[in-house]
């Protein structure tokens, strides 16, 4: 076998093992990749602060270049950033079993519609030559940057809502098994308490979809993102009480 035919062969296997080894992460995997991503935009940061410290203290052409090219890994790291959030959170659906297809299916098609943006902002970074066209393509990313986050932030919303309305919705069936086969005050006294605490927490599930619904740019897509995970931290909360005193009202059951 000829040396080059050889070389084909193992380059081949080569790139099927790094195909496996991408397809075979999981969402903690990525979760920890989007991380250290977050680490090394943050590192890049204090860089490029320092060499536009550098710069106000000395403004030679070397210093000047610098800021540029500090600058420009600095782009390159948000944009890796966010290409590493893009991965966990399609892995983070598609391993779920109880996100449905379509959910599943729109973060699949942001991410990849998203993919493509980041594709088209690197080439921006890669053309910047000084300081001028610098901050113009920072300006450029500010927008772009959430506009390539929502669409999938707000579908996570959707998927999480939908697992949390599935999780309460366990809760209350067992309530109604429990409340159908007891007549004893104590045990109905704290079925309520659990009916109410499971009231509480599908109306704090409803206010987090419809604040998912709203992260869009236009708009204050962060913001309303951070509200529908405020609410799901409520529901999580009153759903634990309910499920507390379903806990209770079984044991005075059985007893």
């Amino acid at each position: 076998m000829k040396r080059t035919q050889l070389w084909t062969i193992i380059s081949l296997v080569i790139a099927l093992l790094l195909l496996q080894t991408v397809s075979a992460m999981s969402a903690s995997e990525a979760k920890q990749d989007w991380l250290a991503a977050k680490q090394v935009s943050s590192e890049k940061q204090a860089q490029h602060r320092e060499a536009k410290a550098d710069f106000a203290a000395d403004k030679s052409e070397g210093n000047r270049q610098k800021v540029v090219d500090t600058g420009k890994a600095v782009l390159d790291a948000a944009l890796d950033e966010a290409d590493a959030w893009l991965t966990w959170k399609d892995l983070e659906a598609e391993e779920n079993p109880l996100v449905p297809e379509d959910i599943k299916q729109a973060i699949f098609d942001d991410v990849e519609t998203n993919r493509a943006k980041i594709d088209a902002l690197r080439d921006d970074v890669d053309a910047v030559k000084n300081q001028v066209e610098l901050g113009l393509t920072w300006l450029k990313m500010v927008g772009k940057y959430f506009e390539l986050l929502s669409d999938v932030m707000r579908n996570s919303g959707a998927m999480w809502v939908h697992v949390a309305q599935d999780r309460a919705d366990t809760i209350g069936d067992f309530e109604q098994k429990l409340r159908a086969g007891t007549s004893d005050p104590e045990v109905l006294s704290e079925l309520d308490q659990a009916k109410a605490e499971l009231k509480t927490a599908e109306d704090n599930i409803a206010r987090a979809g419809e604040s998912y619904k709203q992260v869009k740019i236009p708009g204050t897509p962060l913001i309303k993102f951070h509200e529908g995970n405020l609410n799901l931290q409520l529901a999580k909360t009153n759903m634990l009480a309910a499920h507390m005193h379903l806990n209770l009202a079984y044991a005075a059951m059985v007893r």
